[in-house]
């Protein structure tokens, strides 16, 4: 059997990156890092990153120059996956058919790097991981979730949908901002998505992120799932949070409920989440990125029984839905022009973040793109932390102004 640290030896995040259609940027360098630059169809770029170890395929590790994410070769396929077109009982098993397509291999056993990652071939284990109210180590929670741009008072309305988490397989761990996962119209908790100091993230081991995720709002739209008439989707539970902080005015609070889908939507997450709440209408509050409005076009998708395949091909994608195929220019690809081209039922609705802003959470912490467009990542890191310290002289000014 082959195993993904064996694949990781032979395919590399250049290999997957130039597949599809990244070029190398000579003008940056070719040394110990090189950029490739994903090109759109006027000479402008789409995306860039950064790859490490360029002549060693397993030490290869990339970043965004954009800053919105980063990680291996495999981090990179799952960023991507719905470009592949390729399907699968769970994302890793569809991330092992892509590399094994790669390396020339039929044939992999991918539980061995799934399990480590907390993937759903496991079974999410509530012995192990122990959760209580974030009052019980309010300052550890408050720091963190204040860092992100949250105010007291949205961190207060959710704070019943927050948990402090620690993992009792790890001894000396610190304790973990957890968000539960649940099955809609179901208290068991099957999950968690786990934030934490120095900008930790990840999910509990065995996390069901196939039917399950995070769902929030006050008690009378929860228990009366009626009442509810928009059900907003984001990328992240602080996405979410941030979502609500910053169009809070505009939003029936009564009538609503907020989703994560912790960065890996399913469609099985869409349809159970919308079976239970059925008279709301989903509404696309994802990430501005291609992977975000993909996410947004799959979920309109979803909510009127159809399966989406989405290729992209150079400046264009090309959507299969049914027996339909129809083609969009990237730049103009969201949900709301999907469901106007296939005649959808209109159950979906668009709520982006800004355009010179990636996702909610950058929105409220002040943080549009072009504060992030820098040459390597020790510059990006030093940036943020001179963002957060001006933030945290602000917050000092304001507490003084009000003694």
């Amino acid at each position: 059997m082959i195993s993904f640290k064996d694949l990781k030896r032979q395919v590399g995040i250049d290999d997957v990156a130039f597949h599809l259609g990244y070029q190398l940027n000579r003008h940056a360098g070719v040394g110990k890092y090189i950029e490739l630059v994903l090109p759109d169809a006027r000479g402008g770029k789409l995306d860039a990153i950064i790859i490490s170890h360029p002549r060693e395929k397993e030490m290869q590790r990339y970043f965004h120059r954009n800053g919105s994410s980063k990680g291996d070769v495999v981090d990179f396929i799952s960023e991507n996956l719905y470009r592949f077109n390729k399907v699968g009982r769970n994302q890793w098993e569809v991330i092992g058919k892509v590399m094994a397509d790669f390396a020339n291999m039929p044939v992999i056993d991918n539980r061995e790097y799934a399990n480590s990652l907390g993937a759903i071939s496991q079974n999410f284990n509530p012995k192990r991981y122990v959760g209580e109210p974030i009052a019980s180590n309010a300052d550890y929670a408050l720091g963190i979730l204040k860092e992100r741009g949250l105010s007291q008072k949205t961190i207060d309305l959710f704070s019943s949908h927050i948990s402090i988490v620690r993992d009792t397989q790890n001894k000396y761990g610190l304790p973990m901002i957890g968000f539960p996962y649940r099955d809609p119209g179901n208290d068991k908790i099957v999950g968690y998505e786990l934030r934490g100091d120095r900008g930790f993230k990840g999910k509990a081991a065995g996390t069901n992120s196939t039917t399950a995720m995070w769902v929030a709002g006050i008690p009378s739209s929860l228990n009366n799932p009626e009442n509810v008439n928009r059900v907003y989707f984001c990328e992240s539970a602080y996405d979410a949070m941030a979502f609500y902080q910053a169009n809070r005015a505009k939003i029936d609070l009564a009538r609503s409920a907020f989703v994560s889908v912790g960065g890996a939507l399913s469609n099985r997450q869409v349809s159970g989440v919308m079976n239970h709440f059925s008279l709301a209408k989903a509404v696309d509050c994802f990430d501005n990125d291609l992977a975000g409005r993909v996410y947004g076009m799959r979920m309109a998708g979803t909510v009127d029984g159809m399966r989406l395949g989405v290729v992209q091909v150079g400046d264009k994608l090309q959507i299969k839905a049914d027996d339909r195929q129809i083609e969009m220019d990237i730049g103009k690809a969201n949900a709301v022009v999907l469901s106007k081209q296939l005649g959808l039922s209109g159950r979906t609705e668009m709520w982006k973040p800004p355009m010179n802003y990636k996702d909610w959470n950058d929105v409220v912490r002040g943080m549009p793109l072009e504060a992030l467009q820098l040459k390597t990542k020790f510059q990006r890191d030093e940036n943020l932390s001179r963002i957060r310290q001006e933030m945290r002289e602000r917050n000092e000014q304001k507490r003084g102004f009000h003694r």
